[in-house]
């Protein structure tokens, strides 16, 4: 949602009319459309896909296989390989992998995250392990397996013939002091993920692979490793997986940069994408690996190390250059509340929302500070009403102290209406109010709230005991029929999610046994048996 809301964002702040829906692919998966116009022209989009990429093209860089033939016709460099079909048996991959020889990679035709993709596999107990695991575990029985190549992980961001963004990904990893477990090691940078929106849901996961991991180097989590020493905790370099991305956009080479343009390059009407690459840095070599269309932009927002890239400014110019010298400093003053956007479209309070434009130049933002007066529900109410009248944004919040805070922004002219009217309904209302004036520094969200009221003053100063039992009861009493009902439906769901699921196996297990060589040889044998049991 960081990589949407972040393009959305930009180009409300350059005045844009915005208008977005929450639509439920067929995939299943829930994802923001949304559609971006200046008045005269409009360019929809989906996360960071904007409609220069076609449809065609979608679909041919979506599918791993096909993308890979379109890149060996141009002549980019991309891991040699072979596609197999949902007919084809395990036993006639693991042939072909041994023709080619070892360390290969097996992957998924149509996974996406890096799910699903297993790199340096030595030999053919570990390609059983691994195409059991893709196959079967995952369900993916379309798969590809390439030439593994030795390097650093790469994704390079090309816009309209450029590179504008390049991080290096870093298997999950911890340095030892000296001191700390490696527990605690993952503990402390676990913290320092936490930190950056990009990671706060991207956690170190400490499961059976780390464990492995650590055992093949004679540690545990109780180890304590060498001051100095990487002790990788993943196989893969997947941020999600707790890998680091780290900005290298300075310091990768033209070559290899050049080499992410030609692969954007090789297919019909594809201005944007993220091009994943293995990267030989000693020889200054590299191979593409695959594209993604809709690849998100949010490590290159917050890398774990190095300078944050500014995707969002890029892409908005691309699609509409005439904004491109908008005044940055002003239109920063605001910001929109996705949230609320993204809650209510997909609990289907409303099917599409289109965003009110930023108020014009100047945007002021003032901070009044009300003392000797009484916070109350009709006071609240009614700064808000006038607030709305008036469009000015901002929030009334009540303080431990008894004071009360209003938040201003807005254009002058409406923010001087605005102050205007509540000083009046205050000074009529209040006997003796004192209204203390001071300058907001720090950005507002769009639209004017009710900031939520401390629990004590949300009772009263002589508040009704009996009557706030009774409405915590009766919310309890609501929050746990649906909490059950919630239960019973998600039962529901996992069992008819399962037996879906084991059909699909099962027919397709049934197909590749059709299709195998064992089966077509023993037909003779299978009708005689028939025969004799008077089928």
């Amino acid at each position: 949602m960081l990589s949407t809301y972040s393009i959305i964002l930009e180009a409300w702040r350059r005045g844009l009319e915005i208008n977005i829906s929450i639509v439920l692919e067929k995939s299943g998966k829930i994802e923001p459309y949304y559609s971006i116009s200046n008045g005269t022209k409009t360019h929809h989009f989906s996360t960071t896909r904007g409609d220069g990429v076609t449809e065609e093209t979608k679909e041919l860089a979506k599918n791993k296989w096909t993308a890979k033939e379109y890149l060996k016709k141009n002549n980019v460099p991309t891991p040699d390989g072979k596609e197999f079909s949902e007919n084809v048996t395990n036993a006639e991959i693991i042939q072909y992998a041994n023709n080619i020889s070892y360390p290969l990679v097996i992957k998924p035709t149509d996974g996406t995250g890096g799910r699903g993709v297993i790199g340096n596999i030595q030999n053919e107990k570990e390609l059983k392990e691994a195409l059991n695991y893709v196959r079967e575990k995952l369900n993916y029985p379309k798969v590809i397996l390439e030439k593994y190549f030795e390097g650093s992980d790469y994704r390079l961001y090309v816009l309209n013939n450029k590179v504008i963004g390049a991080l290096k990904r870093v298997r999950s990893h911890v340095i030892g002091n000296g001191k700390d477990t490696i527990k605690q090691l993952i503990n402390k940078k676990n913290q320092e993920r936490s930190k950056l929106p990009s990671l706060t849901n991207r956690p170190i996961k400490i499961d059976d692979e780390t464990k492995t991991l650590l055992k093949r180097k004679n540690y545990s989590l109780d180890s304590v490793a060498k001051d100095g020493e990487i002790v990788y905790l993943k196989s893969k370099n997947n941020v999600s997986a707790g890998g680091d991305s780290i900005d290298i956009t300075d310091q990768v080479p033209q070559n290899i940069k050049n080499i992410a343009i030609e692969a954007a390059n090789s297919f019909p009407s594809l201005p944007q994408c993220g091009v994943d690459m293995i990267v030989d840095e000693k020889n200054n070599t590299g191979v593409v690996i695959e594209l993604n269309s809709r690849a998100h932009i949010t490590q290159h927002l917050f890398p774990m190390e190095g300078q944050a890239r500014d995707i969002p400014s890029h892409i908005i110019d691309y699609y509409f250059p005439e904004t491109k010298d908008y005044n940055r400093k002003e239109a920063n003053k605001l910001y929109i509340d996705y949230d609320f956007i993204y809650d209510s479209c997909l609990a289907s309070a409303a099917k599409d929302i289109t965003l009110p434009k930023l108020p014009s130049s100047p945007i002021i933002l003032k901070r009044f500070l009300l003392s000797n007066c009484e916070y109350n529900k009709k006071l609240a109410n009614r700064i808000k009403r006038t607030a709305f009248n008036k469009k000015v944004s901002g929030y009334i919040k009540a303080l431990a102290n008894g004071d009360i805070v209003i938040i201003a922004a807005g254009n002058k002219k409406n923010v001087g209406e605005f102050e205007d009217r509540f000083k009046k309904y205050v000074a009529k209302n209040f006997s003796a109010p004192k209204i203390t004036e001071k300058n907001r520094t720090s950005p507002v969200k769009h639209g004017f709230h009710i900031e939520e009221i401390p629990e004590k003053e949300a009772m009263g100063t002589n508040s009704n005991v009996e009557e706030y039992i009774q409405k915590y009861s009766n919310l309890r009493k609501d929050y746990q029929r649906l909490v059950r009902q919630l239960a019973e439906y998600e039962e529901k769901e996992k069992i008819r999610e399962l037996t879906n699921k084991q059909n699909k196996q099962l027919k397709k297990q049934l197909k590749r046994m059709e299709a195998s060589t064992s089966w077509k040889v023993t037909k003779p044998l299978r009708k005689f048996t028939d025969k004799v049991r008077g089928k």
